[in-house]
């Protein structure tokens, strides 16, 4: 919650000078950006692949909060910036892919990272998405968004100096992506016990006819976790 709040006061900041933007041209312009990004990586120039990467990132953190401040929120908005998202980390790590994979002592480890970090990292949202359809939320985790673009981001700086940190950072966000499925899988397993949706109380029942409904929970049952 704080960090939306943080993110929705620097979106009126940026707003200020230029009045109103379109929130989708936003999430356009943030994978834009990675796609660059990814050629950069692609070449080695880390540098200028971490910057880029990071101003992308940065935009398709923003564009959520631009559309509530600007009045624009709409469920197609929000289900484009998650598809984009996930083209984003595509990119980036299939130019990590690529760049390794160009090398002329070609080494099969951070090649199997990336594909690693790239079907983990879809399988992290694809985890909070299913959870959510059958009424668990599922946010938490070692390694969600925010936590994987630090970790790429921080590799390309380091690459600059340290050129074996960027395959450290792909290898972290193998591991760190496939233990946070693991988390929201157990999370999911622990809050359907019985392998069914939670079921939702109808506030109105059919022609006045008397359906007994469930007693609520004891106070102080928090029921699954």
């Amino acid at each position: 919650m704080g960090g939306r709040r943080i993110a929705r006061r620097v979106a009126r900041t940026l707003l200020r000078p230029i009045g109103s933007i379109d929130p989708n041209a936003v999430t356009f312009t943030g994978c834009l950006l990675n796609g660059v990004a990814a050629y950069l990586v692609f070449h080695e120039w880390f540098l200028a692949a971490a910057i880029t990467f990071l101003i992308g990132s940065l935009l398709d953190a923003m564009d959520g909060a631009i559309a509530k401040v600007t009045g624009r929120v709409s469920a197609f908005g929000g289900f484009l910036d998650s598809t984009l998202d996930r083209v984003s980390e595509g990119l980036v790590l299939g130019g990590l892919c690529l760049m390794f994979a160009n090398r002329d002592e070609v080494d099969l480890w951070p090649i199997a990272s990336c594909f690693a970090a790239v079907a983990c990292s879809y399988l992290v949202s694809y985890t909070r998405a299913k959870a959510e359809s059958l009424g668990v939320q599922a946010k938490g985790g070692l390694a969600s968004r925010v936590e994987r673009v630090v970790v790429l981001t921080a590799g390309l700086l380091l690459a600059t100096w340290w050129p074996t940190s960027i395959e450290v950072a792909v290898h972290v966000l193998a591991v760190t992506a496939a233990l946070t499925v693991i988390q929201r899988v157990i999370h999911v397993h622990r809050a359907l016990p019985d392998g069914r949706k939670p079921r939702r109380d109808r506030p109105h029942t059919r022609s006045g006819s008397n359906v007994q409904r469930p007693e609520p929970e004891p106070a102080g049952d928090p029921g699954p976790q």
